[in-house]
């Protein structure tokens, strides 16, 4: 049953598996499953990346650079003060909604918004414990570590240490591109902008506008750190490929509207349900008819089973992340070959979805006399690109390999 609905909020879900038990009602915290999905997705693409980087760097193959540090400074009045003050608003706000004003969130006497941004809501004894809590911390952490002289050291830093710059650079270029890339593809996307922009900005994201501005920024900041590109790229792909997958299973769990088209097929009766059609009960856009009875925030329901295409996305995605990960040692001194790969398996998944999503409000875009979507378009550009990536790379290692070529 818990697969057959939606549960745009991870609380959502939490209430629905406690049997709705008063006791585990935290649907007034904005955690959204969305968003836990996303984020999820780009921890699984870290560890993924820092695991391949980490027996590249073994190899050899991608250096690390010297870094100047001073270890043993003496105690900073300033940042105990900052540690005890963030410790003091955190716990301020955390222990006030579980002992202070819960019942008010629970029914809505208070907002949530209202709550956070309030100084007048929230514990003060939670607060002081906080501040104690956090400035102890930074006290003994900071006092362990002085020495009676302050030393330079110097440290090799290698790319999979910098693995939280990545991070950053995916998730910002990697929202902004694929924000950018939905506003362009949506059917009167700056007359939908003007009337609701907060709305507009998260009611849709395009996978490949992240992948671009995402593999860009990669670009930019290889070339300032002096990072074999090659090796970079075929490092992250396979971590790619599965964060994707992964921020799927949001889509799918909130029901934003990246489903399928209309089932027309009879299911065989060995076929899990949630796996051929789906109704997407409690979607977070609203979307079909109303739930008789229900007295939930989303209470809609698709009138007709649609096809789950996120899950068949998730499915897709790692299984090519598994393809990439199985051939990688193969073609380790090939630097390039993974992502060349990579480029071909993603156009080839992402055409033959969406053969099955329904995205009426797509902006067409005509091409040889037929009309393709945008991720269509993109899809088949980067299986283009695969391709010739790999018979070039191929080539060209094939004939480095050889002193007589």
């Amino acid at each position: 049953m818990l697969l057959l609905r939606c549960y745009p909020k991870v609380t959502d879900w939490i209430y629905e598996v406690s049997g709705q038990a008063h006791g585990a009602d935290f649907r007034f915290l904005p955690i959204y499953s969305y968003g836990f999905w996303v984020a999820a997705g780009f921890f699984a693409a870290a560890v993924v990346a820092v695991w391949e980087m980490r027996r590249r760097e073994k190899l050899g193959l991608m250096a690390g650079e010297d870094k100047e540090i001073i270890i043993g400074e003496p105690f900073n009045q300033i940042e105990f003060a900052l540690h005890a003050f963030g410790g003091f608003a955190v716990f301020y706000k955390l222990v006030g909604i579980f002992f202070v004003d819960l019942e008010k969130l629970r029914t809505h006497a208070i907002s949530f918004n209202d709550y956070i941004f309030s100084t007048s809501h929230g514990s003060i004894i939670g607060g002081l414990i906080g501040a104690v809590l956090m400035g102890a911390f930074y006290y003994y952490t900071n006092k362990k570590q002085q020495l009676p002289t302050p030393q330079k050291k110097t440290i090799k830093v290698y790319p999979s240490d910098n693995i939280g710059d990545l991070v950053v650079i995916a998730a910002v270029l990697g929202i902004l591109g694929a924000v950018l890339f939905n506003f362009f593809e949506t059917e009167g996307g700056i007359e939908r902008f003007k009337q609701d922009p907060i709305g507009f900005l998260t009611s849709g994201l395009s996978v490949f506008g992240g992948l671009i501005c995402a593999g860009i920024g990669f670009g930019v900041y290889a070339y300032k750190k002096k990072i074999h590109i090659g090796h970079l790229f075929d490092s992250v792909a396979p971590g790619y490929i599965l964060a994707n997958g992964i921020g799927r299973l949001g889509c799918h769990t909130a029901g934003d509207g990246d489903w399928g088209k209309m089932v027309t097929y009879t299911k065989p009766d060995w076929f899990p349900q949630f796996m051929w059609g789906e109704r997407y009960a409690h979607n977070i856009i609203n979307e079909g008819v109303p739930i008789p009875g229900c007295i939930e925030e989303h209470c809609n329901v698709l009138p007709f089973d649609v096809y789950p295409t996120p899950i068949y996305e998730f499915l897709m995605c790692t299984l090519i992340c598994i393809i990439l990960l199985s051939i990688r040692k193969k073609v380790t001194y090939m630097p390039g070959m993974i992502f060349t790969i990579f480029l071909i398996l993603i156009g080839i998944q992402r055409f033959s979805i969406e053969q099955w999503r329904a995205m009426s409000d797509r902006n067409p875009i005509m091409l040889f006399g037929a009309a393709f979507k945008q991720s269509e378009v993109i899809s088949m550009v980067m299986f283009a690109a695969g391709i010739v990536g790999t018979a070039y790379l191929y080539n060209y290692y094939k004939k480095k390999a050889n002193p007589l070529a």
